[in-house]
């Protein structure tokens, strides 16, 4: 059986998994008022329980340096600023919706533990060095390996080829992935989430994630994105399904 390829991939993927559906286009439509207010955002949010309880658990989670833990919305969108709340909205709808994967490959939950460690550095990194939309960078470390979970979902025969090849070789996974397939599960990442029209940026993050000296339109956030990603494998902070610490490019 050949590999699906990159538009296979994105087409079977339901992209209702990239969104909130109503109240995310009520969300976008406030954000798009020349009237837009905290307010006005926070009363669209604490319309949805379960969406309040998303956006505080992983606005803590984002800005955990904060001297006191955020327990309302509105604290919650003043901290993190009107624009920006929807990026970390989105990607913890994306988060949500993918708990279900199965763990024949990957501990899902271990997954997630890298995943939003991953986050946690690159904002850290992205405010030392003071460089712009450090919430950005926090949702590019959130989702950065977002694509391995996809090629789970999606081609679970592949999938299994690539895992048995990983341990059989003891090369790194996304090599595997690439001897497999023909592409990683970054090219998968930036596929899906520029096709669910994430801003650029972010995409680009994503998608040059083990490579960022050769994204010229990104460079910087990707290679934030890289190292984060280096220094909490290093610490063996949850995993992706990658037992070998990727080389610093």
């Amino acid at each position: 059986m050949n590999p699906p390829t990159l538009d296979e991939l994105v087409l079977a993927t339901p992209s209702s998994l990239g969104s909130y559906g109503p109240l995310m286009h009520e969300i976008e439509r406030a954000l798009a008022s020349p009237q837009c207010s905290l307010g006005m955002i926070a009363d669209v949010i604490e319309k949805d329980i379960d969406l309040t309880a998303r956006l505080l658990r992983f606005s803590n989670s984002a800005y955990c340096g904060f001297s006191t833990r955020l327990s309302t919305v509105t604290e919650a969108i003043g901290l993190i600023g009107i624009q920006q709340v929807q990026d970390l909205l989105t990607a913890s709808s994306v988060i949500e919706r993918f708990s279900g994967v199965s763990n024949e490959f990957v501990s899902v939950k271990s997954f997630w533990q890298h995943s939003l460690a991953t986050g946690i550095a690159g904002r850290l990194i992205a405010m030392e060095r003071r460089l712009p939309r450090p919430d950005r960078l926090f949702v590019s470390g959130l989702l950065h390996d977002i694509g391995r979970l996809v090629l789970i979902l999606q081609a679970p025969k592949h999938a299994q080829k690539i895992f048995e090849l990983y341990k059989k070789e003891r090369i790194l996974l996304r090599e595997a992935e690439v001897r497999v397939l023909g592409y990683d599960h970054q090219n998968v990442a930036e596929a899906l989430l520029k096709s669910w029209k994430y801003p650029l940026s972010l995409v680009l993050a994503v998608g040059n994630h083990h490579n960022p000296s050769g994204c010229e339109a990104a460079r910087v956030q990707a290679a934030v994105v890289h190292l984060s990603d280096h220094l909490v494998n290093a610490m063996r902070v949850g995993s992706s399904g990658e037992r070998f610490v990727p080389p610093l490019n």
